[in-house]
């Protein structure tokens, strides 16, 4: 059952429908969630409706109707893996308790485009996805070898992964996987089979990410891992490439992608934006980085505004590419006549290993920028997550604009984007020297 939330419209009171109850049926088909109700409704629907006692009550309604009905949220599934190498587990203490839930829903792959394992999955889950056509989902395969992903999600005993997905691509069910890297486990014989396994399954299976995986300071008591560093990110170059090569024969497309960080940490020079396709896992940090200088490119084409603001201008970003968009930011600043500041910031919060810019927090962008001098501090959004303005430890903008004593925005960490918030930077500057 699924309960309703609020109702938009007051016509539907009349019709019996309230804050509180229950849909328990569409048109025969019982309700479990906000998925089942938009597959089964139609233009003419017979609606089960419950109240708290259980009573019954059979309601006719049209299709648009549901358009004024707010149901409750999907409760996440909670996973039941013990993953040797999963983030939450080398969390430091003391951050707000829902970022120590561990969730694992394939509802939410399918919506947000969350990576599950599918583990957890029911028989009635895997005929729902079929039935529904739930694509694309996103999928942590790890490794096809059944011992070594169970050896990855942390269990004794796993479900043939390959077999599942099988069923899946004879359904027509459109598949993004990944696998997350650990030294010494999932990569030489077993990444190469697990390339194989899965390129079986083209075009279903569209494309598989693999990437490096992440370490915190945070990890006593858990299981040893080896970071990934540039001789390996070499070795699994020299593993990938040839596939890669050849799916693009056979494929049209490489079909296995290595996330940025391996090009950053051998020093290979970023594919052109034709080998990523429709970039399908730039979330997963495969192709960002191209996709970050062909907008800058792009923008550079343009007629470009000498804005010349008189404040300074600072933007915190991470270790990992630093080096790789600071030209980039130069020009910019060049173009604009504006005196911008990229600056490194070093991730103490989860231990000097992590360098992605999406990790830092509140605490290390102002240990980092306090002696410096400036006027704006320019925010990439990607630090920002769920509550508004909130970094993951708490810290706000308003916080940090506070401490600083400097004006604080955010923006979408492109330079198109950032040429978009300076040019409102100015504007500011000219209506504020109006009235003054």
């Amino acid at each position: 059952m699924l309960k309703i939330k609020k109702i938009v419209n007051p016509a539907l009171y009349k019709k019996g429908f309230k804050e509180g109850f229950y849909v328990k049926k569409i048109n025969g088909i019982s309700i479990d969630d906000i998925l089942d109700v938009h597959f089964n409704i139609s233009e003419n629907n017979v609606v089960i409706l419950s109240d708290n006692r259980d009573n019954e009550k059979e309601v006719k309604i049209d299709e648009k109707s549901f358009d004024d009905i707010v149901f409750d949220d999907i409760k996440p599934k909670k996973c039941g893996c013990k993953c040797i190498f999963c983030f939450v587990d080398q969390l430091p203490r003391g951050m707000r308790e829902s970022l120590y839930y561990k969730d694992e829903d394939y509802r939410f792959s399918y919506i947000y485009g969350n990576y599950v394992t599918l583990a957890n999955l029911s028989t009635k889950d895997i005929k729902k996805i079929i039935n529904y056509k739930l694509s694309p989902l996103y999928i942590s395969v790890h490794a096809t070898e059944p011992s070594v992903r169970a050896k990855m999600l942390g269990l004794k005993k796993t479900s043939d992964i390959l077999s599942l997905l099988k069923i899946f691509s004879e359904n027509k069910i459109e598949m993004h996987t990944q696998v997350v890297l650990c030294p010494g486990i999932n990569d030489g014989e077993i990444l190469k089979k697990t390339i194989e396994d899965l390129s079986e399954l083209y075009p279903y299976i569209e494309t598989l990410a693999v990437v490096p995986v992440g370490l915190t300071s945070h990890r006593n008591g858990l299981f040893k891992l080896e970071k990934v560093t540039k001789e390996i990110s070499d070795e699994i170059f020299r593993i990938v490439e040839p596939y890669q090569c050849k799916f693009i024969r056979d494929f049209g497309t490489p079909f296995v992608y290595l996330s940025d960080e391996f090009y950053i940490l051998s020093g290979k020079r970023l594919p052109k934006a034709a080998f990523y396709g429709d970039f399908a896992q730039i979330e997963n940090g495969v192709g960002l980085l191209r996709y970050f200088i062909d907008n800058g490119e792009k923008l550079f084409k343009k007629n470009i505004q000498k804005l010349s603001l008189k404040g300074k201008v600072c933007i915190p970003t991470g270790e990992l590419v630093y080096k790789n968009i600071n030209p980039y930011v130069e020009k910019l600043a060049q173009l604009t006549d504006t005196n911008i500041l990229l600056v490194p910031v070093i991730n103490t919060f989860f231990g000097k290993s992590v360098t992605v810019t999406g990790l830092l927090t509140g605490k290390d962008i102002i240990e980092t920028l306090k002696n410096k001098t400036f006027d704006y501090l320019l925010v990439p959004d990607v630090m920002l997550r769920e509550r508004k303005d909130y970094f993951l430890d708490d810290i706000t903008l308003k916080d940090i604009s506070r401490t600083l004593k400097v004006k604080c925005m955010k923006f979408t960490p492109l330079l198109s984007s950032l040429y978009k918030t300076l040019v409102k930077l100015k504007k500011k500057e000219v209506s504020y020297g109006k009235t003054k």
